[in-house]
């Protein structure tokens, strides 16, 4: 069985590596982080600098996902190699191999921010679709983000938002813009009429059970 330390070796030797399957593993279990994986952040940092661009695509996104769940001590502790991954991803930005890999760049970004919504939560753009509850009533709804599919009124309900798309513009993906208004935009529950900004509802936790508070 290959050692993390074997598979981190032939990781930073060749981009292409299964070994970089075996550190994603380790890294992220079903969709969570483990917080301890912040130590492989200046390995990151150091590995992803030695690789082209188109490269290291994969390995800067890990490290988005690892540094958006860091710890405020990891955070403070690796501050100088999450800056030189955040450089790093924005100069993967402009040559992005999909529209799908630029969302996740952008993410990873808002990742090394420390945006603990957006940098965890952009990647619905990927599924054009997002699950959330109406503020009024409580329906649970499945809505659809794509664009000629969507009941949504387009928009931009932050500045975030208003970055995002300008960035997606600018560096020719218009398909994830048209997805950012429909992701920022404002809808109406089918069940009680009410009209919410659809990006605030996904930022927002759900409510407790009644279970929870006993």
């Amino acid at each position: 069985m290959t050692s993390l330390q074997e598979a981190l070796n032939d990781a930073a030797d060749d981009p292409a590596s299964p070994a970089w399957d075996l550190i994603w593993q380790d890294s992220c279990h079903q969709g969570t982080r483990d917080p301890a994986s912040a130590v492989l952040l200046p390995w990151l940092a150091r590995t992803c600098a030695n690789f082209r661009p188109q490269d290291r695509e994969r390995g800067v996104v890990l490290a988005g996902f690892i540094a958006v769940d860091a710890d405020d001590k990891s955070r403070g502790l690796y501050a100088d190699d999450i800056a030189t991954l955040r450089a790093l991803t924005l100069d993967c930005l402009a040559s992005a191999s999909s529209d799908t890999m630029f969302v996740y760049l952008q993410q990873a970004v808002l990742g090394f921010d420390g945006d603990e919504v957006w940098g965890k939560e952009l990647d619905r753009i990927n599924d054009r679709e997002v699950d959330v509850q109406c503020p009024a009533c409580a329906e649970d709804l499945l809505v659809d983000l794509q664009s000629g599919e969507s009941s949504i009124e387009p928009g931009l309900s932050s500045q975030l938002a208003t970055n995002l798309h300008a960035e997606a513009l600018r560096l020719g993906h218009e398909s994830v813009a048209t997805v950012l208004t429909y992701l920022f935009g404002r809808m109406t529950c089918p069940a009680c009429g009410t009209t919410f900004n659809l990006a605030d509802e996904v930022a927002s936790p759900p409510p407790m059970s009644a279970a929870s508070h006993e």
